[in-house]
């Protein structure tokens, strides 16, 4: 049991440890699947990752985005448009 457990505990670290659960990670993982479609976004993305990490309102919206979903693709667009003044 004790050998589960160090093994469990060193996949978890090498896993976390690479990023791959990290909030910071989920973002530009979902930020990357809207690119096709919304590339100037993507590139809004680049140069304000920091807030994007950041920032509690939008780190939220992208978490909870469906990108699965068109509709809520492009209504996050328009926020993240709206929130740079860009137009699109």
């Amino acid at each position: 049991m004790i050998l589960l457990d160090l093994l469990f505990d060193i996949v978890f670290n090498i896993y976390t440890s690479l990023g791959f659960g990290s909030k910071e990670y989920k973002i530009e993982s979902k930020m990357e699947k809207i690119k096709g479609d919304h590339p100037q976004a993507y590139e809004i993305y680049v140069q304000n990752q920091v807030l994007f990490e950041t920032d509690a309102e939008l780190s939220r919206k992208i978490l909870e985005l469906n990108v699965k979903s068109k509709l809520a693709v492009n209504n996050t667009v328009k926020e993240i448009y709206a929130r740079f003044a860009v137009t699109a």
